[in-house]
């Protein structure tokens, strides 16, 4: 079972929480404000969760999409040129059926 302990608790018990968690197994929650922020967990229990596929060393959604435009030397150049082109063409009509 996890434990939860406020951030200003475990800086106190910091070099305690982490012999605990190393030698013993235990798992805490450090919350801010009553919400949880992070874990504090065993370095066994860490490679589980990596194997179980956690967070991905990819970028994932926008993060992957930026890193692909990245590689487009003109993009800048190109929105800009949609967006005035968009700007000049505000009175065009649009059907949608």
């Amino acid at each position: 079972m996890n434990q939860g302990l406020n951030v200003a608790e475990a800086k106190k018990k910091f070099s305690e929480l982490l012999a605990r968690v190393a030698f013993k197994g235990e798992r805490f929650v450090i919350t801010r404000r009553g919400k949880p922020m992070a874990a504090l967990i065993g370095l066994d229990d860490l490679a589980v969760l990596e194997e179980q596929g956690g967070r991905s060393s990819e970028p994932q959604g926008l993060l992957a999409t930026a890193g692909a435009l990245a590689d487009y030397e003109d993009f800048e150049e190109t929105m800009t040129a949609v967006c005035c082109s968009r700007r000049q063409a505000a009175g065009r009509r649009v059907k949608l059926d």
